[in-house]
């Protein structure tokens, strides 16, 4: 399906009032509508449309969007996959139906490349510089507000300065970042 836009927030615009309207999550190996409240197997689901959003041709930071349908109940929604935890996400068959989708990849200009959704940005070589200092938080009550409507599920933080940041996608690959799940126990990080 071809797109007006080339940048992921305007995309995600422009196919919510072509009907997708459906947030999609991956859990427990289904594709997940957050409005129904309802798991899917991958023989249930169209995958009418996959994007790769990269700043650069050499894009150390990468987004994907997955423009889904459900012909059972005529319902059209979004995977929004901002860190590429779904498209990364270890070998099952609901994920490879992602990464079998072909890929139709926009190359767009960061307005500033040091800040990405409102947050600072942090590259591969200022992770380097000091790894220890940056952690991914995954299930924390307190993430800012997503700028395309679904909520973060997981974000870098930078424990030097206590802020959320944007950890490029090449970091959550690296076996340095160390991953905090949110628990009860752990509310005063």
């Amino acid at each position: 399906m071809a797109l007006n836009e080339n940048d992921l927030v305007t995309v995600v615009d422009e196919l919510r009032l072509k009907g997708y309207v459906d947030d999609f999550i991956i859990k427990d190996n289904l594709i997940f509508s957050t409005s129904m409240n309802q798991g899917f197997k991958e023989g249930d689901i169209i995958i009418e449309g996959a994007y790769q959003f990269d700043v650069s041709e050499d894009a150390f930071d990468t987004q994907y969007l997955f423009a889904v349908f459900i012909p059972e109940y005529e319902l059209r929604g979004l995977i929004i996959d901002l860190l590429g935890m779904y498209f990364y996400m270890e070998d099952q068959p609901i994920t490879s139906v992602l990464r079998n989708a072909l890929l139709v990849t926009y190359i767009f200009d960061d307005q500033d490349p040091f800040i990405k959704y409102g947050l600072k940005k942090i590259t591969p070589s200022d992770f380097n510089v000091d790894s220890d200092r940056y952690v991914l938080r995954v299930g924390f009550p307190d993430f800012p507000e997503c700028p395309v409507g679904a909520a973060f599920s997981m974000l870098g933080f930078d424990d030097q300065t206590r802020e959320y940041v944007w950890l490029a996608t090449g970091i959550l690959k690296d076996s340095r970042l160390k991953r905090v799940e949110y628990n009860t126990e752990n509310t005063s990080n």
